[in-house]
């Protein structure tokens, strides 16, 4: 009479395949193993489908959105939409969305005296307002999701000072090297300039007008917001022309072709 062949364990089964060789009865009891368990081996052997990635398409309606919800975590409030707000961050979300209403945006600058300015999407931003009207919050909340969601045209933020003070700490050439290769490559935004001190290491060193001019070289888009001059708010021509004052005619003239320049009205929302 036949006996029924026992079937090997599944820790016996991984056991024996471990070895390269093995006897005749050993290869017998794999063989036996994988016919009964063939519907394991099958099921195994498929691959698994890759999950569907969903293309995000950006839209003027989802960064409107993903800045509100940005702007409350990052500042504890909900961002305050009256006409004024309105219509300061109204380039900022078109611009980021791409969305041609972008180039009808009042508060987008078209001419400064008698240079007639050509706004487009492969320039950066230059924001300039009075103090507290939303600003750098605006911009740190931009950054903030844009980051989070790795959207197209995503960056990193610096205080003008902070970057001063970074230079200041850094002790051989290959640092300062690494320092403007760090600062000087892939977008960036800068609040704050045109306040910054003058950098002390092994000299003077104006560090924004030297970041600036080697951004401008390496033809990287560049963010950065600024106040009116002291005493002059609301004269966008004077607060430009504090830029040749401070870093030179040469980038004065630069700055038109890098920036596309936005106005942030109305009053101060610091208590």
């Amino acid at each position: 009479m036949e006996t029924t062949k026992k079937l090997i364990s599944r820790r016996e089964y991984e056991w024996l395949k471990t070895f390269e060789k093995l006897e005749p009865h050993e290869i017998a009891k794999i063989d036996e193993y994988e016919k009964k368990n063939i519907h394991v081996f099958v099921k195994a052997s498929k691959p698994k489908p890759k999950p569907e990635v969903k293309k995000v398409v950006i839209t003027k309606a989802l960064v409107w959105r993903k800045f509100k919800e940005s702007f409350k975590i990052h500042t504890g409030n909900d961002f305050i939409e009256i006409p004024d707000t309105l219509k300061n961050i109204a380039p900022i979300i078109t611009y980021f969305a791409k969305d041609p209403s972008f180039y009808k945006c009042d508060n987008l600058v078209k001419q400064i005296g008698p240079i007639s300015l050509k706004p487009n999407f492969k320039k950066g931003l230059l924001i300039v307002g009075d103090y507290g009207n939303g600003k750098t919050s605006t911009m740190y909340a931009v950054q903030k999701f844009m980051q989070y969601y790795r959207m197209p045209g995503w960056f990193k933020g610096y205080k003008s000072h902070e970057l001063v003070t970074i230079f200041e700490g850094t002790e051989t050439p290959e640092s300062r090297k690494e320092y403007f290769k760090r600062f000087g490559e892939h977008r960036l935004y800068i609040d704050d300039v045109k306040k910054e001190k003058i950098a002390s290491n092994f000299g003077k060193v104006d560090i924004i007008r030297e970041i600036l001019e080697k951004r401008y070289d390496n033809k990287v888009v560049t963010y950065i917001t600024c106040n009116y001059r002291e005493g002059e708010p609301g004269n966008i021509e004077d607060a430009l022309a504090e830029f040749g004052e401070r870093y030179g005619g040469h980038l004065y003239d630069r700055i038109f072709e890098m920036f596309n320049i936005i106005e942030f009205k109305g009053k101060s929302f610091r208590v």
